[in-house]
């Protein structure tokens, strides 16, 4: 994409490309499951794990989370190419592992289980995960069964997780793989998004790429599902289109007809152009579907958009003295009064004064530093060494900081009043005026009608509230620990821990539910009223807001607060 494409929308980054990555990860209910699967699988040592889904929902994404949260507690070996017979795939696992290969197997046998040992013996986990595992030939699976065999009286020594498509599944229920298919302890397939979580994914990987005002009309953002059906690659390639036809047209708002044009694009003259009557949806999305199953794979790391309640989008200027006026003489008039002094250079607005410090400096070391505060007062390790991409936009290298401890990210958009009742420290965006380089810095006290920065910010740790909004207009970043996993949407009648831990949450809020870990109407009910005593959005859905007002509200999760 573009500079000039990228800067007509203000965006910073790409929202809608189709390679994977992790920092646009979107914590949907399935994806959240698919990887509390795995880390189930892993740390209960429970032996083989399947992880399926259609081509483009997000597997690759969910793998690189996972063996970015286990590379420092596991020795992982990861099968990229499984189309191998037993005695090329089990030399191939040697490698990735480091273990001599020798001509005997029987001695590459014996040094693969000293090496589960050895390692079982400082209690790290030893895991094989095979991708695009539907393309084993059935003497590998069987290969695969024998090496599980490897174990203690008390325990599995190896994890084994087979990624695939749905035809994986077909494959294990058939008769020569029967005692593999027995020995498979969870199995999770990942669903495709709903239409409220496809329109909130637009809307995260527009934050995510650096503008949170670009819209998408309502309509489009329907129509993207109904051609869609919610599968993550092919969001991203009718939304990249629908900001294609936008940018042709000079519109900052993208609409349905913009994405009517993008998948026509997408299929050339396969897709008729509309003149009247209804759009050809079922032929359009045929298409689309079957084009996308030979695009790369992707989906994204989440960040996450909760507005507060009330925004003053009106930032207070900072006054500029008037200009200095001097006497005019003239050979007609009366001689020239003498002439005064001249008048003292006028003082620099605190806004000028800003810009001209971040004019040169790097963001990223701002987002680096402002990180630090924020992990420190979440009592999380710190990063110790700073280090960055020069061309990764802020938001994106904020969000890599953040899957690195553990934590997530929610945008803020509203007013000091908000910040103060909201209750937390957060990141501020700060950027003096339009055309200036924005930085970001940390709030962590408002005390005595003044706003702390531990870092400084133009020259000052604590500023006024004038000083505060002639350079912050209102967006910050919260920085949080969603401890117990809890999704933004909760499908019904779920019966997943992350239900459970909802209900405890409400009922230690006060609020009666029934804690029979089922997603009912009665906890639908219980969320209603907490949204409603809180002032919230009143959904019957978590929502990011409310389970940050839930985890503030609960003793038992620990959190910063903002000190007053």
């Amino acid at each position: 994409m573009s500079t000039k494409y990228l800067s007509f929308f203000n965006l910073t980054d790409d929202p809608f490309r189709l390679t994977p990555d992790t920092a646009y990860f979107y914590n949907s209910h399935a994806h959240a499951t698919a990887l509390q699967s795995l880390e189930y699988c892993v740390t209960r040592k429970e032996g083989f794990c399947v992880l399926t889904g259609d081509p483009g929902t997000g597997k690759t994404t969910i793998l690189r989370l996972f063996t970015e949260k286990f590379k420092e507690s596991a020795e992982i070996a990861l099968i990229m190419t499984p189309r191998l017979m037993p005695d090329e795939f089990f030399q191939a696992i040697l490698d990735d592992f480091k273990i001599p290969l020798s001509v005997s197997k029987n001695e590459m046998l014996k040094s693969f289980r000293d090496f589960l040992l050895s390692h079982a013996a400082n209690d790290r986990r030893v895991v094989i995960i095979v991708d695009e595992a539907q393309e084993l030939p059935g003497t590998t699976l069987e290969e695969l069964r024998l090496l599980s065999n490897l174990e203690t009286e008390k325990e599995k020594l190896l994890q084994i997780i087979l990624i695939g498509q749905p035809e994986l599944s077909n494959k294990l229920i058939r008769n020569p793989l029967r005692q593999l298919n027995q020995r498979i302890t969870v199995r999770v397939k990942l669903q495709p998004l709903n239409s409220a979580e496809t329109s909130d994914y637009i809307n995260t990987r527009l934050i995510k790429g650096g503008n949170s005002s670009l819209l998408f009309n309502q309509k489009a953002k329907e129509l993207i599902y109904t051609l869609s059906h919610g599968i993550p690659r092919t969001i991203n390639l009718l939304a990249s289109r629908g900001l294609m036809s936008a940018y042709l047209e000079k519109s900052h708002e993208v609409f349905e007809k913009h994405i009517e044009q993008g998948a026509r694009d997408v299929m050339e003259a396969s897709v008729p152009i509309r003149t009247s009557g209804a759009f050809p949806l079922r032929a359009v999305a045929t298409a689309v579907a079957g084009i996308l199953l030979a695009c790369a794979a992707g989906a994204a790391f989440y960040l996450l958009r909760d507005t507060s309640k009330t925004r003053n989008q009106t930032p207070a200027q900072a006054a500029v003295p008037p200009p200095v006026s001097a006497p005019v003489s003239s050979s007609r008039t009366k001689p020239a009064a003498p002439v005064s002094p001249p008048a003292a250079e006028p003082v620099p607005s605190f806004a000028s004064v800003v810009a001209r410090d971040i004019s040169g400096a790097d963001p990223n070391q701002a987002i680096f530093n402002a990180f630090n505060v924020m992990a420190a007062a979440w009592n999380v390790p710190q990063i110790p060494h700073y280090y960055a991409n020069p061309h990764t936009a802020p938001l994106k290298y904020l969000a890599s900081l953040a899957l690195q401890c553990g934590m997530e990210l929610i945008i803020f958009d509203g007013n000091a009043e908000g910040v103060v009742e909201l209750g937390y420290p957060l990141l501020l965006q700060i950027k003096p005026g339009e055309k200036d380089r924005e930085t970001y810095a940390a709030l962590t006290e408002v005390a005595n009608s003044d706003y702390v920065i531990p870092a400084g910010l133009g020259g000052k740790k604590r500023l006024s509230r004038r000083e505060l909004e002639s350079v912050w207009h209102g967006m910050a970043i919260i920085l949080w620990k969603n401890y117990d996993r809890i999704p933004a949407y909760i499908p019904d009648n779920d019966r997943t821990p992350a239900t459970a831990a909802l209900q405890k949450l409400l009922a230690n809020a006060g609020i009666a539910v029934e804690k029979n870990g089922v997603f009912d109407q009665k906890t639908r009910d219980a969320l209603k009223s907490y949204q409603n005593l809180k002032g919230l959005e009143v959904t019957g859905r978590p929502g990011l807001r409310t389970l940050l007002y839930l985890y503030q509200g609960n003793s038992g999760h620990f959190h910063p607060t903002l000190k007053h």
